[in-house]
């Protein structure tokens, strides 16, 4: 009995000793079991964040490969630019050197201006005599002249303004100016051959020509008898007859009379010319007015070529409403007034102006030349 209890205590602390270890065994795979779990999700995690990382690379890639070219063009710019620059400090060295030998250059020239302007004679300041004023005025009288002629066509001051020139001149008693005065004298001849247009008496004969046109109104029988295109019975051819007979013919006469009046036939005893009304006449005498103030008008600008275009159309109403009688007289006087050339050719009258100006241009030249020569 002994060892059987002994036998089954022994048996009984193997047991125990067995469960011990099982469960020691357990609670060491749990523990292996969890630290296993806990290091695969530990990896996971680390797996996922590499792919993350790695999607991050790939999309940073083509910035990657886009700052490798910039850091390149980066390189590239400071290169060039220390290889410009080593020009520029080449070039700038060059231009400090070009300045530097200017700026002496300059500063010689300078000193040697200065240097010929004290060795160069005391220029004396010489005050214009009479004679210089003079001399101005003739050239200025001269000038007025030949403007006066050229630009105005007036002849009266053109020839005063000579003629006050050559007092001058007689004044001054310079025997190198008499060719002057001869060709002042030429000028004066060229002056007075010109025919200046009469402006106010030419006027005044289109104003008399006009007024001759003027027509005369006066009551006067007609210069035309009319006509009646059907004739008519006299009253007493009328009067034999019966009383049936007056009734048709009173009738007739009635119509006749009535065509009659609707139809005139007028026989002219004088052209129509001197056949028009009081109103018509008025109306010819308007136009003719207008023409004749055109053709002034022409005088004045002295514009030959419509002046004669304007005596052209007055000569044309002249023939178509005037009789032979009265036109032979308008057209003598329209042919005496297309005699005048508004814009004849002008004369020179300018030699002496060019001579004067010669001598004066000459004289200037050898005062400069003495001046230069220390002769005066």
């Amino acid at each position: 009995m002994d060892e059987q209890l002994k036998l089954l205590k022994k048996i009984n602390r193997r047991t125990r000793f067995t469960q011990f270890l099982a469960w020691l065994a357990l609670f060491f795979t749990a523990i292996g079991i969890a630290a296993g779990s806990k290091h695969w999700f530990r990896i996971d995690d680390k797996t996922k964040l590499a792919l993350h990382q790695i999607q991050e690379l790939k999309q940073q890639l083509p910035n990657f490969a886009l700052q490798e070219k910039l850091s390149v063009l980066e390189k590239e710019l400071n290169d060039n630019f220390k290889t410009n620059k080593a020009h520029l400090d080449k070039a700038m060295t060059e231009l400090r050197t070009i300045q530097d030998s200017t700026q002496y250059i300059a500063d010689s020239v300078y000193v040697q201006a200065e240097e010929l302007t004290k060795q160069q004679p005391d220029v004396k300041i010489q005050t214009p005599t009479l004679k210089d004023w003079s001399l101005g005025e003739v050239h200025f009288l001269l000038q007025t002249a030949v403007q006066q002629f050229e630009l105005k066509k007036d002849k009266e001051s053109s020839l005063i303004s000579f003629k006050l020139a050559d007092n001058l001149l007689l004044e001054r008693g310079d025997l190198d100016l008499l060719p002057v005065r001869k060709k002042i004298s030429e000028d004066i001849a060229a002056v007075n051959q010109y025919a200046a247009v009469d402006v106010t008496a030419l006027s005044q004969k289109i104003d008399s020509m006009l007024t001759s046109l003027k027509p005369v109104i006066a009551k006067t029988e007609p210069n035309s008898k009319n006509l009646e295109l059907l004739p008519t019975k006299d009253e007493t051819d009328g009067q034999d007859n019966n009383n049936n007979s007056d009734k048709k013919d009173t009738l007739v006469n009635r119509v006749k009379k009535t065509i009659n009046d609707a139809v005139i036939i007028r026989k002219l005893d004088k052209p129509l010319q001197e056949d028009l009304d009081i109103d018509a006449k008025e109306r010819l005498y308007q136009l003719f007015s207008l023409r004749f103030e055109t053709l002034k008008i022409m005088l004045l600008q002295g514009d030959n070529e419509n002046y004669q275009k304007q005596l052209e159309r007055i000569k044309a109403l002249v023939n178509n409403y005037y009789t032979d009688e009265k036109k032979e007289t308008y057209l003598e006087q329209i042919k005496e007034l297309g005699k005048i050339n508004l814009s004849p050719t002008l004369p020179k009258a300018n030699a002496s102006l060019q001579l004067l100006e010669k001598i004066m241009t000459d004289k200037n030249i050898m005062e400069k030349s003495d001046n230069k020569l220390g002769l005066k």
